[in-house]
């Protein structure tokens, strides 16, 4: 069983309510904290019991995203070079 709370003073104060016995041998991991709406967080809520078919979506929306930059990038050379061959740079 896993227990939660923050470091102040340089002690671990465990969240309100727990209380382990004087003594009690513990291992400490520190949690990364996650910005808001990094793709470690969002990583971290889609972790959770979430259906197929919100993954299915996530992932269709994230190959048209790569495929309209990828999109956009080949116009962006493109118009550059036609600018170089016209002179117009």
């Amino acid at each position: 069983m896993g227990y939660q709370g923050i470091v102040k003073d340089h002690v671990v104060v465990l969240d309100e309510g727990v209380a382990l016995q004087e003594g009690t041998r513990v291992e400490v991991t520190p949690v990364k904290e996650l910005s808001e709406g990094s793709p470690g967080a969002l990583l971290e809520v889609w972790g959770s019991d979430v259906p197929a078919e919100a993954w299915d979506a996530v992932e269709k929306t994230v190959e048209e995203l790569d495929r309209a930059d990828r999109e956009y990038e080949r116009r962006k050379t493109r118009a550059a070079r036609l600018s170089v061959r016209h002179g117009r740079v």
